[in-house]
């Protein structure tokens, strides 16, 4: 995290290195992808996703990895997740826990919150994750604040 986090400063600062940054992410992601994933033929309960027009999934990746170790079986949907996509997706497979991220306020829109916790079946546990989330949540959503605790609050849930 601190080099991906200097590499995104010197990228901010210089406007170059973009290429430095994305072989780095993608070298974890393949790394995190190699983690052991619970028996396949478990139906997930967890469902991970990045906030519509979020491009940033590496943490995702790191908490699908974490909760795999954990024994919890979770799909993990890419960057940019339109909000009708995540409701279809809720509606096809009825998770128990929706766990959407969020990096910058420009994608952290509460609303897409609001849309997960009232579909016709919600899931027992929303959750935002991620520090592009306002301050103030809407009701019910929990906020998902490390790897750690994150794991265990989804583990308790599903």
């Amino acid at each position: 995290l601190p080099v991906l986090i200097g590499v995104g400063e010197r990228y901010q600062a210089t406007q170059r290195f973009i290429e430095v940054e994305h072989l780095l992410s993608r070298t974890v992601t393949e790394v995190l992808g190699s983690v052991p994933r619970p028996d396949g033929s478990v139906n997930p309960r967890v469902l991970l996703a990045a906030a519509d027009e979020e491009h940033h999934t590496l943490p995702l990746e790191a908490l699908a990895a974490a909760l795999a170790q954990a024994g919890v079986p979770a799909r993990l949907f890419g960057a940019r997740v339109p909000p009708q996509a995540l409701r279809d997706a809720i509606t096809r497979t009825g998770p128990t826990v929706v766990v959407l991220w969020s990096q910058t306020d420009h994608t952290g829109d509460p609303a897409q919150l609001v849309r997960v916790a009232t579909a016709p079946h919600p899931p027992l546990l929303v959750a935002a994750a991620g520090p592009g989330w306002p301050a103030e949540l809407p009701p019910g959503v929990a906020r998902l604040t490390g790897l750690a605790e994150a794991v265990a609050t989804i583990r308790g849930a599903a």
